[in-house]
């Protein structure tokens, strides 16, 4: 009942048009782009530059044969529905002052003394959101679907394992915000708090990691990456075919870090994701259940 209640005014509100309208226009602008700047032939052309210095025509041919850099079904799809921002922009959107509008608005007075458990309360806010950014990311997979239809007459399995992946990912997402919300005074104050840690924090951590020589496939923003991993696109493989061209560069930490954490493995991502979310949303119970009206 709560889940209904709080979905139906999910979507009497604006926003929800807003994220449908976004995840359309990014697809469809995606989808332009890639065929005003014939984007796969211009990415072989300046990767076979670069191979060229190192490799033999045939080899490179091969390599990039290998790594999928050609126009196909599963290099559009990598370049129109890799949806991770489509996840964070749904989540965010939806979720950031799921909890903390109750508090800042007074709402609250009204909704706590109700014979429901807070618990309950929170629960059902967050299967709306999460549906909510579910049907967003839902409306750029289906029109990706629609384009693969019209271009290529095929629509690789790897889109519906990037969309499962999308789907872990929004799983996450929207119990960080929830987190945030239940602790945050103001709904603005949670909104970026989830985007400054996923976008800005995160990045930073992993960017250092790498750089450091270790592979930081447990951070949360290099698990959402995965999204992408699930065409068969390996730049990956042309990185460690040159760097073995590099006499000892492929033993210098920083190489070897970027190496490792230049492919995520996307089944792993995903169990990664659903378990920071497990972990996320009990927290958010906790710290609602703590917070008194003032």
């Amino acid at each position: 009942m709560v889940t209904k209640y709080e979905l139906l005014k999910l979507m009497r509100r604006r926003r929800f048009y807003a994220a449908i309208l976004i995840a359309v226009a990014a697809v469809g602008l995606a989808a332009a782009l890639y065929r005003l700047l014939d984007l796969p032939n211009r990415v072989r052309t300046q990767l076979k530059a670069l191979c060229r210095q190192f490799l033999s025509e045939s080899k490179t041919e091969s390599l990039l044969d290998q790594a999928g850099i050609k126009d196909s079904p599963e290099f559009f799809a990598h370049f129109v529905a890799s949806m991770g921002t489509l996840a964070l922009i749904g989540a965010v959107f939806f979720s950031g002052d799921a909890i903390a509008s109750e508090f800042e608005d007074r709402t609250g007075y009204l909704l706590f003394p109700n014979p429901v458990k807070r618990n309950t309360l929170v629960a059902g806010k967050y299967l709306a959101c999460l549906i909510g950014a579910i049907m967003t990311l839902a409306t750029g997979y289906l029109l990706s679907a629609l384009l693969l239809l019209l271009f290529y007459q095929q629509v690789p399995v790897g889109l519906i394992e990037s969309f499962g992946v999308a789907i872990t990912l929004a799983c996450f997402m929207v119990s960080l915000a929830f987190a945030f919300s239940s602790e945050l005074r103001g709904g603005i104050g949670a909104t970026i708090a989830t985007l400054v840690t996923y976008g800005v924090v995160f990045s930073i951590i992993s960017s250092a990691l790498s750089m450091a020589g270790y592979d930081p496939w447990y951070m949360p923003d290099r698990a959402g990456g995965a999204v992408s991993e699930t065409y068969g696109i390996s730049y990956a493989k042309i990185t460690e075919s040159l760097s073995a061209e590099w006499e000892g560069l492929r033993e210098i930490g920083v190489l070897r870090g970027m190496l490792r954490a230049s492919s995520q493995n996307p089944l792993r991502s995903s169990l990664l994701l659903l378990g920071y979310g497990a972990i996320l949303f009990p927290l958010s119970l906790w710290l609602t259940n703590r917070r008194e009206m003032v």
